[in-house]
């Protein structure tokens, strides 16, 4: 793990969105936020494939690629990581289709210079060890696609660290690893600090964010993450990947990415003042 972390955050999460949805494509002012984020010091932003189709994410067209990679030279940021939320509501376990809609957003990825696609395996696509047979082979398909066009298929799950690590021991592919998600892990009650350690260099890609006990985003540090421990953690693993910020938004978005900032990279120096 180096000091010299590399930040980012969801899109549409700097801007405020109507009728207070969480995950939210930010429509008409998607351009914005690529100068917003690099004013705040994050390096990337992580774009998202909606649960529905919408043609109008610059993701769809040859001309929106060029925008958004216009947008993200301009701004000093980087291609990072992407997430398809298409497959929360569309199962990849049972429809071909699903898996060649995954397949056309790595086309997209690839164009952008991405480096790795996160799969969320939640509701319709839940991913359990008794169901996982189901999904093996169109995960393999997808995990052979990506590897093709040099971007790495990162699982965000809910099953803790012994069961995650029995599905991707299963799968047995080196462009298949696993994002850890600090906030739904904790709202299942798996011990994540333990989970981190466990999981080990399979974790490729971190979502931080913080929920309480009735299972809601709220604001980092008002939770039940630990986030000391979940970084101290890490450093024991050595991780040394990104970080994205899919945390809500607050009052006032601005406001809340620089309390973010600054309470995460607290934690960080005091885990690394401690070698001292």
């Amino acid at each position: 793990m180096k000091k010299n972390i590399t930040f980012g955050i969801v899109q549409g999460r700097l801007i405020q969105p109507p009728n207070g949805q969480l995950q939210w494509f930010p429509q008409d002012q998607w351009e914005d936020e690529f100068s917003l984020a690099s004013k705040l010091g994050f390096n990337f932003i992580e774009l998202i494939d909606e649960r529905q189709f919408n043609g109008n994410n610059p993701i769809w067209t040859d001309d929106g690629v060029e925008k958004i990679k216009y947008l993200t030279k301009k701004n000093n940021l980087s291609m990072n990581a992407f997430c398809t939320d298409n497959i929360i509501e569309h199962p990849i376990s049972s429809d071909n289709s699903v898996t060649q809609h995954i397949i056309k957003v790595l086309e997209r990825g690839e164009l952008l210079g991405m480096k790795k696609l996160i799969l969320p395996l939640f509701e319709h696509s839940e991913l359990t060890v008794k169901n996982f047979p189901k999904y093996e082979k169109n995960l393999i398909k997808i995990a052979d696609n990506a590897e093709e066009k040099n971007i790495m298929i990162c699982l965000e799950t809910v099953l803790n660290g012994k069961d995650l690590l029995h599905v991707l021991g299963a799968l047995n592919h080196d462009n298949i690893k696993c994002v850890f998600d600090t906030g739904n892990r904790i709202a299942y009650g798996h011990d994540i600090y333990n989970d981190i350690k466990l999981l080990g260099n399979q974790i490729q890609h971190v979502h931080i964010k913080d929920k309480n006990e009735k299972n809601e985003n709220v604001l980092l540090g008002t939770g039940k993450v630990n986030f000391y421990e979940v970084f101290s953690s890490l450093k024991e693993i050595r991780y040394n990947g990104p970080y994205t910020f899919e945390t809500c938004r607050g009052k006032n978005p601005i406001r809340t990415a620089k309390y973010n900032m600054s309470l995460t990279n607290f934690f960080i120096e005091e885990v690394f003042d401690n070698e001292n």
